[in-house]
């Protein structure tokens, strides 16, 4: 019997020595950037760029995502990103736990998950963290950091980066948000982000689509919380960043079968919702890199039509910005003939600066 009594006492102390802190997807301490949906206690979300990010004591913490629902990267005390994590086992477990990190020495410490490839098919889910025993949570740290929005295409995705060249073609396994220009320059300014992206979308016609529109292009894709659920509409005013950039127009003009004006059109007129939406942003316009000749001329002229009609309108913060387009080299190349990871960097760097000193800069004119 008391042999049994001992058992029991030492079976109750081991749990709770090794019992470990759950932190929930709700908790006020994580950082949620992007767009989510909250179900049965899980977060759903569908872009690249979605992250959560803690601030802790401790020396371990664990991630709890779904299965087969796309790649992630996470970095440690805001450190470079680690090696990409694969959910995709093929098996049928809902849930996998995933070790960020271990035997961290004592102190402070900051881990950032983030989803790096597109999952408007897959249903990403975010359960939560799990830290050790004793552990703490704390507040994450926001104070002067820079929010900034972006919508885009594949290229803002990071579609086929890490792919050996312009002949290979799309897989999930070689795309990487966090080595696209967009997520090299959120990480650059140590930005807070939202990421509206999806490959193949335009402002009036997404890629290979008919001359006349397509039924669902960004600007109506926009309105809604997640792409993979058109039932749920985004509430605006759970976000309002400083800067958005606005990288679109490649699958508009893409093929030599779209209508200029339409696209002006829809254009002038996305760029007015966005304004609604967020009154005092400053918003930046991307040419795109991939257009060429007539294609990229049209999307500059656009641009810096769209740009000039807000001015008339009163509202000078509106930015352009334009990336050098791609070579003939091999090396500038990705996937079906998308930057590269080392093209994505050199963009980063230039964004970087011009956001760094001119849309951030005070007093600064478009």
């Amino acid at each position: 019997m008391k042999h049994l009594i001992f058992t029991f006492i030492f079976a109750i102390v081991f749990g709770i020595a090794n019992a470990q802190l759950i932190v929930k997807p709700t908790d006020s301490n994580v950082l949620v950037e992007g767009r989510t949906i909250l179900k049965d206690g899980r977060l759903h979300f569908c872009y690249p760029g979605t992250a959560f990010t803690i601030h802790f004591t401790g020396s371990s913490v664990k991630a709890k995502l779904r299965e087969n629902s796309g790649y992630y990267v996470y970095s440690i005390d805001n450190g470079n990103y680690q090696k990409k994590i694969s959910t995709e086992t093929g098996g049928n477990s809902d849930i996998l736990t995933f070790t960020l990190a271990e035997n961290l020495p004592a102190g402070e410490h900051t881990v950032k998950l983030m989803l790096v490839t597109e999952a408007y098919q897959t249903d990403p889910e975010f359960v939560g963290f799990e830290l050790n025993n004793g552990a703490k949570l704390l507040k994450p740290i926001t104070k002067k950091k820079v929010k900034i929005e972006i919508i885009g295409n594949s290229i803002t995705c990071g579609y086929g980066v890490e792919a050996n060249g312009r002949d290979d073609h799309f897989a999930d396994s070689t795309s990487n948000f966090a080595k696209s220009y967009a997520g090299l320059t959120l990480k650059n300014l140590d930005a807070i982000s939202m990421v509206v992206a999806r490959s193949g979308i335009g402002i009036y016609k997404n890629y290979g689509d008919v001359k006349t529109g397509s039924a669902w292009p960004m600007p109506r894709v926009y309105e809604n919380a997640l792409i993979s659920d058109t039932t749920v509409a985004w509430n605006f005013s759970q976000w309002s960043p400083d800067i958005v950039i606005i990288a679109l127009g490649t699958n508009d003009l893409s093929e030599d079968n779209y209508d200029y004006e339409k696209f002006a059109l829809a254009h002038i007129a996305f760029l007015k919702k966005v304004r609604s939406h967020y009154k005092s942003a400053k918003i930046v316009l991307l040419n795109s890199p991939m257009l060429h000749y007539q294609q990229s001329l049209d999307l500059l002229n656009v641009i810096t039509n769209s740009q000039n009609a807000m001015s008339v309108l009163g509202d000078s913060r509106i930015y352009s910005f334009s990336f050098p387009e791609l070579s003939d080299s091999p090396e500038d190349y990705g996937a079906d003939w998308h930057p590269s990871a080392a093209r994505a960097r050199d963009y980063s760097r230039l964004l970087t600066y011009f956001i760094q000193n001119t849309v951030l800069k005070k007093n600064s004119s478009k």
